[in-house]
């Protein structure tokens, strides 16, 4: 009876330390926490993620190259429209523009260059996840959210809405954000 009772106490102490562990840190619920409440006071909890889908350097790269091309293409209509109008003030906007985004589509060739063995590494992973972000009396929930974190752990984008996933994708791109001038809009 004695050793029954000896056995009971020693399962019970070893629930009770195996209850007290605490759990080993997310590292992407502290990036998405870090990201979501931005230096605010707070807590955030992570329900539940999934890696939904991975984007190399190389993608990334295609990407940014044909959101300027794009905007490459609509500058330049526009430029020509306000010319044949004879709007110089609006042609002189729209032609300095042009050559801000050939400045920024060399950059992107200068940056692609630079990691030209790093292409088909990794920029960012997507990911899908719920949560819950409480700050002070208020709290917000997460359902089914998108997520773009790169492999350091950065956190490039959180929305709620899949289509608006990629627009800051370029920031994965090391030296994107400093090769960007502050007037020059990026778009998706």
């Amino acid at each position: 009876m004695k050793n029954i009772v000896r056995i009971l106490v020693l399962a019970l102490l070893c629930a009770l330390a195996g209850c007290a562990e605490t759990p080993a840190p997310n590292p992407l619920q502290d990036a998405l926490g870090g990201y979501i409440l931005h230096g605010r006071e707070g807590t955030f909890r992570l329900d539940r993620i999934e890696k939904v889908d991975s984007t190399t350097f190389r993608t990334e790269f295609e990407h940014r190259q044909n959101v300027f091309e794009l905007k490459l293409r609509e500058e330049t209509r526009l430029y020509n429209d306000y010319v044949r109008q004879g709007k110089p003030r609006n042609a002189a906007r729209h032609s300095d523009a042009i050559l801000r985004t050939r400045e920024v589509m060399q950059g992107l060739d200068s940056l692609k260059a630079g990691l030209a063995g790093r292409l088909d590494e990794v920029a960012y992973y997507d990911y899908v996840f719920s949560g819950r972000v409480d700050i002070g009396n208020r709290y917000s929930e997460f359902q089914d959210a998108f997520a773009c974190i790169t492999p350091e752990g950065e956190v490039i984008t959180v929305t709620q809405d899949k289509k608006d996933l990629h627009k800051a994708g370029g920031r994965a791109i090391p030296g994107y954000v400093q090769m960007l001038k502050e007037d020059t809009p990026e778009e998706d």
